[in-house]
C-alpha cells in the first residue's frame, strides 16, 4: 500500500567513507527522480558521501549559454556551509540554475552520480511489461492500486474484465472520488501515466478517467467502467497500440527520455502529437525544453484550445544539410478546435540536430508560423 505521496528510498552508506570513523562533519547528498520538473509525485534517495559532495562542489563552474538540456534527476547538496539545488541532465551534465552555471565535473563524478540514479530509477518508475504478461498478474477479479505518477494521488480498483485491455472500475466511494481529483474534477478521455501495484509487482500503465459501458460493483459512484492498458494494449477499434496510451507508458516506465534522445525525426512528431491531443503539458515543455520560453508559452496556450489532432502519412521530406543535421517534414495535420469544425494544415515539422550522436529537437517557430488561429 501506498501510504503517502512520495516514495523514499534511504540508503545509508557507511562501509566505504572513512569520513564518518574519523568523527568528521557528514555531508548529505539527495537524489532526486520525478517524471517532469512539475511533478509533485517523486523518489529521494540519501547518502552521506563527502567524497561525491567535494568532486561536485570543486569543480570548474561556467555560465551557461542556454537552455540546459533534457532533465534528468535533481540533486540536493547539505553541508554546514548551506544547501545547493543542481539539475542532471540526461547527459549526466551538472546546471545550478538559481546561478545559471554549469558544472564541469569529471567523468569518474558522472558515473557514481549514474550509478546512483539507475537505483532510484528503478524504484521510481513502472515495469514495461507487454499486455499478456499483465493480464496474468492483473487477472479478472483481481484488485490493484492505481498511482498517477505526476501527482502522486493513489486509488484502489478492480478488474472485472477486458481481453484487449483492462476493464476496471473504482472499488469505493472514495477511490472514485481521488480519481476524479486527478482529472481536476473533470470525466477525460484524456490519457494519463500511472503506475499499476499488483501481484506484488510495479507495473508501467496508462489510464483514462471517462465513466463508460457495464460496471458491476454498484456502490462506488462510478457509472460504468474505464480502462486501463499496457505494453501492446489496443483499444477495441484498432489492433495497434493507441498513440496516447504508448506515449503515457513511456512516461510511466521511464522510457520516454530514451525516446526523445534517440528516436528518429518521424518518432519524434508522433510523440509529440500525442502529448498534444492528450494536453500533457509536461511532455509539450519537455520537449520543447530548450525553446524560447515565451514562444513555448504561446504554443502552449494555442494547445489549450485543441480537442482533437492526429496526422496523415509524411506528404512529402525535405533533408538539408548532406550531413542530415536538419530536417523538414510537411504533414497534413487535421485539427479540432474548441467550438469549430475540423480542419486540416500542412505543417512544417522541423527537426534540427548538432551531430550525429544528438537527439532531433523539435523547432518551436514554424510550428508557430504555420498553427495558424487562434
Amino acid at each position: 500500500m501506498w501510504k503517502n505521496k512520495l516514495f523514499f528510498v534511504w540508503v545509508m552508506i557507511f562501509f566505504s567513507f572513512p569520513y564518518f570513523a574519523e568523527g568528521k562533519e557528514k555531508s548529505e547528498v539527495t537524489f532526486i527522480v520525478k517524471s517532469s520538473p512539475d511533478s509533485s509525485f517523486e523518489s529521494k534517495l540519501h547518502i552521506q558521501n563527502q567524497q561525491l559532495m567535494r568532486e561536485i562542489l570543486n569543480s570548474k563552474k561556467v555560465e551557461m549559454d542556454k537552455v540546459p538540456e533534457l532533465p534528468y534527476a535533481y540533486l540536493i547538496l547539505k553541508d554546514t556551509t548551506g544547501k545547493k539545488e543542481l539539475m542532471i541532465s540526461y547527459s549526466l551534465n551538472l546546471f545550478e540554475m538559481a546561478n545559471h552555471t554549469k558544472l564541469q565535473v569529471e567523468q569518474k563524478t558522472k558515473q557514481k552520480l549514474n550509478s546512483y540514479i539507475s537505483l532510484l530509477l528503478k524504484h521510481h518508475y513502472g515495469e514495461p511489461v507487454s499486455w499478456k504478461e499483465a493480464a496474468h498478474l492483473f487477472p479478472r477479479k483481481g484488485y490493484a492500486e492505481v498511482v498517477d505518477v505526476e501527482t502522486g494521488k493513489h486509488f484502489q480498483v478492480q478488474r472485472r474484465a477486458g481481453s484487449q485491455h483492462a476493464d476496471v472500475q473504482p472499488l469505493t466511494a472514495e477511490d472514485t472520488k481521488i480519481m476524479k481529483e486527478i482529472y481536476s474534477g473533470e470525466w477525460s478521455w484524456k490519457r494519463r501515466a500511472i503506475l499499476v501495484r499488483t501481484g506484488g509487482r510495479l507495473l508501467a500503465g496508462s489510464m483514462h478517467g471517462m465513466p463508460h459501458g457495464a460496471g458491476a460493483i454498484t456502490w462506488n459512484n462510478f457509472p460504468g467502467h474505464f480502462c486501463i492498458h499496457f505494453k501492446d494494449s489496443t483499444t477495441h477499434r484498432k489492433s495497434s497500440p493507441d498513440p496516447g496510451h504508448d506515449l503515457m507508458i513511456s512516461k510511466s516506465s521511464g522510457e520516454l527520455l530514451d525516446r526523445l534522445v534517440h528516436g528518429s525525426p518521424e518518432e519524434v512528431i508522433g510523440l509529440f502529437i500525442a502529448a498534444i491531443q492528450e494536453q500533457d503539458r509536461s511532455v509539450i515543455k519537455l520537449m520543447l525544453n530548450q525553446s524560447d520560453p515565451a514562444m513555448v508559452q504561446a504554443f502552449l496556450d494555442k494547445a489549450e484550445q485543441i480537442e482533437g489532432i492526429r496526422i496523415e502519412p509524411a506528404i512529402n521530406q525535405k533533408t538539408t544539410n548532406g550531413l542530415l543535421y536538419l530536417q523538414e517534414i510537411p504533414i497534413n495535420t487535421i485539427i479540432k478546435r474548441k467550438g469549430a469544425r475540423e480542419e486540416k494544415i500542412c505543417m512544417n515539422y522541423t527537426l534540427t540536430r548538432g551531430g550525429f550522436t544528438e537527439r532531433w529537437k523539435m523547432e518551436i517557430e514554424p510550428l508557430l508560423n504555420t498553427w495558424g488561429s487562434p
